[in-house]
């Protein structure tokens, strides 16, 4: 029969009287309670806290000894934690990617919805005018669709570039916007945090 002390052991660890800093002093940097992204350099769900990007909580250890420990064992770079790291980042970079081309899509879609709707409502008319009769009404109406639509996509033009859509972590930014404002987006977490991964990835060659 199991006794209270082992089911304890089996629930919450050998270690569960000890302090959090004498628990991690008895963990190995191979244990699975150790976050092997951490022990690559960094965790990805430490760089997007509250943003749109937060990847959530990891309930890892993150250590920076055991991190040194792993550099300096017989086993660094060769138990796969490096090309598992770098497959979860290129996983991250895709999303991004994903998110902006939506971005982009997701503009050009509302300047067609707008433009459509208005000339919905101009051919609906037209049509009304052309069962009355009135050919030449209809026929003005005609000219008024031809210069809504002109000046709408002129007016999308000049959207265009007061909104883009940031390279790098997909976020609108406004074109000429405060250099406060901008420099705020470029220091941002998530902006770094992207900018970091990006970084990393680039080791790759390195790695392989």
């Amino acid at each position: 029969m199991i006794s209270a002390a082992q089911l304890l052991d089996e629930l919450m660890g050998r270690d569960r009287n000890l302090a959090p800093d004498e628990k991690r002093n008895n963990v190995r940097w191979d244990h699975e309670s150790v976050c092997k992204y951490s022990l690559c350099g960094f965790c990805p769900a430490e760089l997007f806290t509250n943003t749109r990007s937060d990847l959530g909580p990891c309930e890892k250890i993150h250590d920076e000894n055991l991190r040194k420990q792993y550099e300096k064992s017989s086993r660094f770079m060769k138990v796969g934690y490096e090309r598992d790291f770098l497959r979860y980042l290129q996983s991250l970079l895709a999303e991004v990617e994903r998110r902006i081309r939506r971005g982009h899509a997701r503009k050009n879609e509302e300047k067609i919805q707008v433009l459509t709707d208005k000339i919905d409502v101009l051919l609906q008319q037209i049509e009304e005018l052309g069962s009355e009769g009135k050919v030449e009404e209809a026929q003005g109406m005609m000219k008024l669709v031809e210069q809504s639509t002109t000046s709408t996509i002129e007016s999308f033009a000049a959207q265009e570039k007061q909104m883009e859509v940031c390279e790098v972590c997909g976020a609108f930014l406004i074109v000429g916007d405060a250099q406060s404002r901008v420099d705020d987006h470029l220091m941002g977490k998530q902006h770094m945090g992207l900018l970091f991964e990006d970084f990393w990835m680039n080791t790759e060659n390195d790695i392989k």
